[in-house]
């Protein structure tokens, strides 16, 4: 098994893997925007960031949404030691709880999240279905999931989008890990519309042209 395809990144890979991200204004562009969009969904209650990796995307959330109860699990603990510590360097280690768990086994009990969130992990889960039950398991009736993915099937406009927005290089580094590891095609997500049978009252996918969601409804 490769580096690259690996559910947890281990420890000398989590730090380089972080301070990438740590530096990159795409990542973290699209980073923000996820918070923003959480937080506009969800002023209070509880919510849950699988595969949150350095922990960048809770943590924007607990600065501008204080009472916001927020849970985030990564299978890497060097991943969850340092989003520890970026947690605590912005003064949110109150308001963030990491630990250690995975999309198929949340540690957390039924019923538990008003929303669930996950950005660029999807690719990394060996089963997903045993996943998406786990979210079923742990969302509040009436709750929502919410998968991101950067897009492996980017259509040219987009590609033009982002090469005016940030540059041939940056673009050429994020399209060229769209195409080799952490993406997935967008009838993949269309064809996972089929959750609605284990128990989801609805699925949509939605495209942004370099990202896709899958939004679920318990």
């Amino acid at each position: 098994m490769s580096f690259f395809n690996i559910e947890g990144i281990p420890g000398p890979g989590a730090k380089v893997y972080s301070n990438i991200v740590a530096k990159s204004p795409i990542i973290n562009d699209f980073y923000r925007e996820v918070a923003r969009e959480v937080i506009a969904k969800v002023r209070s209650g509880t919510i849950l960031d699988i595969g949150t990796g350095p922990g960048y995307v809770p943590i924007d959330i607990a600065l501008s949404a204080p009472g916001l109860e927020i849970k985030a699990i990564d299978i890497s603990t060097a991943m969850v030691d340092i989003a520890n510590k970026n947690a605590r360097e912005a003064g949110v280690s109150e308001h963030v709880q990491f630990k250690f768990g995975s999309a198929e086994k949340i540690p957390f009990e039924d019923n538990s999240f008003d929303l669930i969130i996950s950005t660029l992990s999807f690719h990394h889960w060996a089963r997903p279905e045993n996943c998406f039950l786990e979210i079923l398991r742990t969302l509040k009736p009436g709750g929502e999931a919410w998968i991101f993915e950067i897009r492996k099937d980017v259509p040219e406009e987009a590609k033009q989008k982002l090469r005016k927005d940030y540059g041939w290089f940056l673009s050429f580094l994020v399209l060229y890990v769209a195409r080799t590891h952490s993406s997935v095609k967008l009838q993949r997500f269309k064809d996972l519309h089929s959750l609605c049978k284990l128990g989801f009252s609805k699925v949509e996918t939605e495209d942004n042209g370099i990202t896709i969601s899958l939004r679920m409804l318990k």
